[in-house]
């Protein structure tokens, strides 16, 4: 009898459409907590805004006229491409990740190459593998229209002379020769404007968030004890949220307000990038610390260089090989395909693989290999998969 009271007891926790300690102070923390940033922008912040919302969606700077930010993050669909692999002048081997809530990460790209949003806004426009443009053609764009170059000098201060400059800076992945022959005086001008372009892109992606979800009117509820509006939550997302908090510690890695703690881990997932050898993380810190653009560079703010510490402390640790960024999970319904490679589908394929590890890399491979940490399998029972997928869908 009392085991069977127990049973009753847990059954009637599991029914309750507040959530009861622990679930609901977990579950709490995953509830939206700050304004839309485009609400609260004003002055030099909104006219390079106002910029970078027009250089994301320009093509005049890249080398095929049809590509812009816009191509593969694309409004329509989640901000992103729904393609497993981009289509860039070349494509390139990872999944173009949604930009909703791109602001609050702390690292970006798939294996964190970047410190700063600004700074990953660059890297497309001149890669070979995606714009394929020039930091001359994109001031030059800017320059050439009153209304452009009005918003820029509002935003940063004067443009920079272009007058007497080649028509590139670069060939290429190289530098042209032309170029090289400019003063260092007035290439770092050219640069110092190339970075603030990258600060108006930044500026603009910043304002862009995950549309609201019954997930966020479930958390208002529970917030402010509203039995009534909690009930609208459907009774399967809810055990789905739970099994997240709970057996399946999904929250360990997906939590706070954009549901990822913005770190990097490793899978176990057998497929690579385009090299055939995709070390993640390990290969990205490499990218980062050679990046002119990282915030120990010369052409950070200060307050942005006082706070490079993390970035300075980097180290190539093999632990890492094979990692990467957590997503976040706002919106995931619209953001298909999954995992850094784009190899999941949809989501009831993502939760298979977490629970069964299809296909996965075994621990003694890599214990043998470079000693990654990898994690473990949840092992639900599909009844549980279907619950976890039902909650999912309503982030």
């Amino acid at each position: 009898m009392p085991g069977l009271l127990l049973i009753l007891s847990l059954a009637t926790l599991l029914e309750d459409p507040l959530l009861p300690e622990p679930w609901r102070g977990k579950a709490l923390s995953l509830a939206r907590s700050d304004p839309r940033i485009s609400d609260s922008i004003s002055g030099k912040e909104s006219f390079r805004r106002d910029l970078g919302e027009l250089l994301f969606y320009a093509t005049g700077f890249s080398e095929n006229p049809s590509n812009s930010c816009a191509s593969c993050h694309d409004a329509e669909r989640a901000f992103q491409d729904q393609r497993s692999h981009p289509r860039g002048l070349q494509g390139i081997a990872r999944d173009t990740p949604s930009l909703w809530g791109v602001s609050g990460q702390r690292w970006w790209g798939w294996d964190g190459r970047w410190d700063s949003l600004w700074a990953q806004a660059l890297e497309p426009i001149e890669s070979v593998d995606e714009m394929g443009g020039d930091r001359l053609m994109l001031l030059r764009w800017i320059d050439e229209d009153d209304q452009r170059r009005d918003l820029f000098e509002k935003g940063f201060g004067p443009l920079p002379s272009l007058d007497g400059l080649p028509e590139k800076a670069r060939s290429g992945s190289d530098w042209h020769p032309d170029y090289l022959l400019v003063s260092k005086k007035r290439r770092k001008e050219i640069d110092l404007a190339f970075s603030k372009a990258g600060r108006s892109i930044a500026a603009f992606e910043a304002t862009l968030e995950a549309p609201r979800s019954s997930f966020d009117d479930y958390m208002d509820a529970v917030a402010t004890s509203d039995l009534q509006k909690a009930e609208l939550y459907p009774a399967e997302a809810r055990r789905g949220l739970i099994l997240f908090l709970d057996k399946g510690r999904c929250i360990l890695c997906h939590g706070g307000p954009l549901l990822s703690d913005g770190e990097f881990h490793d899978t176990g997932l057998l497929t690579s990038g385009s090299s055939g050898k995709d070390s993640g993380r390990y290969g990205g810190i490499l990218e980062l610390k050679s990046n002119p653009f990282n915030l120990e560079g010369q052409f950070s703010t200060a307050s942005e260089m006082a706070g490079a510490d993390r970035t300075r402390r980097l180290k190539r640790d093999p632990s890492v090989w094979g990692a990467f960024r957590t997503p976040a999970l706002r919106g995931i319904r619209h953001t298909a395909p999954y995992f850094h490679d784009g190899s999941q589908n949809d989501l009831k394929s993502v939760i298979r693989f977490y629970t069964r590890r299809d296909g996965a890399r075994k621990k003694s491979q890599a214990a043998g290999h470079h000693g990654e940490n990898l994690m473990e399998e949840l092992n639900f029972t599909p009844g549980e998969e279907y619950l976890l997928e039902r909650f999912l869908e309503t982030l």
